[in-house]
């Protein structure tokens, strides 16, 4: 924190002491100064105001306005620098006393033991600032997804709040091979001060992609459902060298693990292989899907079934045998194109539907 050390007498106006306001310390200062006719010569107009406790400062100088409440525009005034953003300063009573004896301030309950401190506004930047500049630096040269930018060692820097451009970054110098980067964050609005205008930055940078991770550890012969995935926007791991994930989770549902997998590892398809969703004589979900449509109905598989395979199955109402896909949820899902056969017909004594029926102890 800084003691600040401003000029009394400004170099707009003349310093001044409103008459009959002069305190005994301001009479034992300045007295030896001023002779009495020259006091009594000089007046200006008083008006009052109540020192804040504290307060903020939103510019580059410091005015009147931010020592004392009840300063109007047009009393206003400039008395010094401001601290750099995030920083503060004080201001000792005894300069308290003599701003407001220059400028006519009535200030009531003056005192020399009084402090105040005011503190330069301003907005703190993180890792997360530098590491989006460093990520737009270098992402137009890059495709194929995103970049994630770990930047180390860096120390939060604060600037001024109304700064909309604080830094630029360049000099960026990135080994794709471990990762590691290097640049430099060079102010926007210089100071004069080599280290706080430059600003070194180094880390890592990895490149990230969408990628369908496993929500918990799951054991191998484990049937996946929808609950069990999701898609990771930002996975920065590694893919297994030569494999690849699914494309969509639909490739997924209703396949089993050939090996155990642990939570948050990618879903790849080397891993998995098609389940038994449906065994001959299970009873069976069938739907008919069209547009606007869709109609389901009870019936018996006539064949084993993986997702996504074509199996024969029985309408149970109405004795006939369709043709329809394995679905992830083992319902047997059958199109427009699909023409039922009767029981009588030579693919019905092929799949032995009958027997199908006999055993489930339905027949005619």
């Amino acid at each position: 924190m800084t003691i600040v050390d401003w000029s009394i007498r400004s170099q707009q106006e003349p310093f001044l002491f409103c008459q009959g306001k002069m305190s005994f310390l301001k009479k034992a200062v300045f007295g030896l100064i001023l002779s009495a006719s020259i006091a009594e010569s000089l007046s200006c107009a008083s008006y009052a105001a109540t020192l804040r406790s504290s307060g903020k400062i939103y510019s580059d100088t410091v005015h009147l306005s931010d020592i004392f409440d009840g300063i109007s525009r047009s009393e206003d005034r400039a008395l010094g620098p401001s601290p750099s953003p995030g920083k503060s300063i004080q201001i000792s009573g005894y300069q308290l006393i003599a701003i407001a004896d220059q400028y006519g301030v009535d200030w009531d309950d003056q005192s020399s033991s009084i402090t105040l401190t005011l503190t330069r506004d301003g907005k703190v930047l993180g890792k997360d600032y530098f590491a989006n500049l460093v990520k737009e630096e270098i992402s137009s040269s890059e495709t194929g997804g995103s970049l994630l930018v770990n930047i180390v060692g860096l120390k939060p820097v604060v600037v001024a709040s109304d700064d909309r451009v604080p830094f630029v970054v360049s000099d960026v110098k990135w080994d794709k091979k471990t990762g590691q980067f290097s640049a430099t964050a060079y102010r926007s609005n210089q100071t004069g001060d080599g280290e706080d205008d430059a600003i070194n930055l180094k880390g890592e940078i990895k490149k990230i992609s969408p990628v369908m991770v496993y929500d918990r550890s799951l054991p191998a012969g484990y049937v996946l459902t929808d609950s069990d995935f999701h898609i990771d926007s930002a996975f920065d791991g590694q893919l297994p060298l030569g494999l690849s994930g699914p494309s969509s989770p639909d490739d997924v549902v209703g396949m089993s693990l050939s090996k155990p997998v642990a939570s948050g590892s990618p879903v790849i398809m080397g891993d998995l292989r098609r389940s038994i969703l449906v065994h001959r004589g299970d009873p069976v979900i069938i739907s008919y899907n069209s547009p606007g449509i869709r109609i389901t109905t009870t019936g018996k598989a006539l064949a084993d079934g993986a997702k996504g395979q074509l199996v024969h199955a029985i309408n149970m109402g109405t004795k006939m045998i369709l043709l329809g896909r394995v679905n992830g949820n083992g319902e047997i899902s059958v199109d427009s194109t699909s023409t039922a056969v009767g029981l009588d017909s030579s693919e019905a004594k092929k799949l032995r539907a009958s027997q199908v029926i006999m055993d489930s102890g339905e027949g005619n």
